[in-house]
């Protein structure tokens, strides 16, 4: 580590003994490119940013600025527009804690080729407004406000110089960029989403950092938790992070049924808490959607009772991995810029953790990995197959074009346009190039094929596997006219949405 950023961090930090990084890069920076990443290589690292997140608002805390157990509306007004349970009662507290159910919504922000479809001004009110799930959602606390205070408190005065909110400047060559790996296992350069997120105001998404930036923070906010936890106390002299031992006390528990206590797996405020041994993977594509825990073995079981936080970064081209053990002041930061047909930053990471902890792995990554690429494959084609055998005869009931208008949301910003090509149906997002041709499935159901090279790669599309994504449920009122067509644009909502259809002489949206 350059020995200029050591000065400081024992400037900011005089707690800290000794400073030791280690870095290691692979492969090239991009896929079009020769030149090999290094640790000022900046990457979008999506949710990686909600613990830097976390810290920023428990100094605004300890500032007595905010409040993390004072109800959001009174931060957000347009969280009043909410009159239920959530809308009272939910906190600060409760968003960083991931408890609030608040679905991501993220095909609202960006869907295909990283077309913005939502604009910045209406992104809290959009978010709100949508039916929570279940306990466990997302929500980004949006912005300039709050991405300025992060780049002032924190990574001004942690020098992390390779660290912003911003888009980096077009002569900055040193970025890695968006890639898919194709079905054949060859990879290509895809449209970036970081910037789109940018647009759109989801701070927490669109963070860009470098993994020797990240490595920084994570050194520092380790020093001060160290110091505060083994003295009782919320302020460490000369440490800019305040109440660290708030952030990682586990608020919301997620562990498997035999091991249910809060205190063995829990989601803390930004990030997750695992008692080994557990499942690091937890959150991520190969536990959720690639392997699961029937074929992924817990990690740690040399390390009985050794508390490890982590948390995933994924995104559509973009992964990443921090591991964090307290007890040995040590930390694990994983970047790559893919969307693979497994996740290897997982594997990666948990390798090198192993290396840290000075216990070999009982996995053979190696070998999982290359059933993980193999099992993503089979489960889309099982998909596909469950799709198309549920698909029937029946016809529309009505002709296509009685199908065609503009279907609004409930609160009139964002629009689905559809109109007839040929014998099926095209639906456009937002009057923009984002959509699908949409084929007759089921009477007034309509549907779009699975297929992942045409959804991950060429469209740079999220990868959701669940029925409802691909189907388009049109309606008809009493009168025999079409009234409105329902979709689940997110897995994490708790029924498919509706979108009404509204004469152009009544439209009101507030595109």
């Amino acid at each position: 580590m350059d020995s200029t950023i050591q000065q400081q961090l024992k400037a900011l930090h005089p707690e800290i003994d000794h400073i030791l990084q280690i870095s290691a890069h692979f492969g090239h920076r991009n896929a079009d490119e020769s030149a090999p990443p290094n640790g000022d290589t900046i990457h979008w690292v999506a949710p990686l940013t909600e613990l830097i997140t976390a810290a920023a608002i428990s100094k605004l805390e300890h500032d007595g600025k905010l409040h993390w157990d004072v109800p959001i509306r009174e931060y957000l007004p347009n969280f009043r527009i909410r009159q239920d349970e959530l809308g009272l009662k939910a906190t600060l507290r409760d968003l960083l804690s991931n408890r609030t159910g608040i679905a991501p919504a993220n095909s609202f922000w960006v869907f295909q080729n990283s077309e913005p479809l939502m604009k910045k001004s209406e992104t809290t009110f959009t978010a709100t407004y949508l039916s929570s799930a279940k306990p466990f959602g997302q929500f980004e606390l949006t912005g300039a406000f709050l991405c300025e205070y992060i780049e002032q408190t924190l990574f001004r005065l942690l020098h992390m110089t390779r660290s912003s909110f911003e888009l980096p400047r077009n002569c900055d060559a040193n970025v890695a960029h968006a890639h898919c790996t194709h079905n054949d296992g060859t990879a290509t350069r895809k449209a970036d989403i970081a910037p789109i997120l940018v647009e759109a105001g989801i701070g927490a998404g669109a963070g860009a950092r470098s993994s020797m930036d990240y490595m920084t923070f994570l050194q520092a906010l380790l020093s001060a938790y160290k110091n505060q936890d083994k003295n009782g106390i919320d302020f460490t002299p000369g440490s800019i992070f305040h109440l660290t031992r708030a952030i990682f006390t586990p608020q919301v528990g997620f562990g498997s049924p035999h091991r249910s206590s809060i205190d063995d797996a829990a989601y803390c405020m930004g990030i997750y808490c695992t008692k080994l041994p557990g499942y690091l993977c937890f959150a991520r594509p190969n536990f959720n959607y690639t392997l699961g825990r029937k074929r992924l073995p817990p990690y740690g079981t040399r390390l009985a009772g050794t508390e490890v936080f982590h948390h995933p970064g994924t995104g559509p081209g973009h992964l990443g991995a921090i591991y964090v053990v307290p007890s040995t002041e040590s930390a694990v930061v994983a970047l790559a810029k893919e969307q693979p047909l497994m996740d290897p930053v997982d594997f990666v990471a948990q390798l090198a953790l192993s290396v840290l902890l000075g216990q070999k792995p009982t996995v053979d990554f190696a070998k999982i990995a290359q059933l993980g690429r193999a099992t993503t494959l089979e489960n889309y084609g099982c998909f596909e197959k469950v799709i198309a055998e549920e698909k029937t005869s029946v016809p529309p009931t009505k002709p296509l074009a009685a199908y065609k208008g503009g279907y609004y949301n409930a609160i009139h910003n964002f629009v689905l346009s559809v109109t007839v090509a040929g014998d099926c149906l095209n639906v456009n997002m937002q009057r923009g190039i984002t959509g699908f041709t949409l084929l007759p499935y089921n009477g007034d159901t309509f549907y779009w094929p699975v297929n992942r090279e045409e959804e991950s790669c060429n469209k740079s599309m999220w990868e959701f596997m669940y029925k409802d994504w691909h189907l388009f449920r049109f309606e008809i009122d009493l009168n025999g006219e079409m009234e409105r067509l329902t979709w689940k644009h997110d897995p994490y909502l708790a029924s498919p949405e509706t979108f009404t259809k509204t004469p152009t002489s009544g439209t009101l949206a507030r595109l």
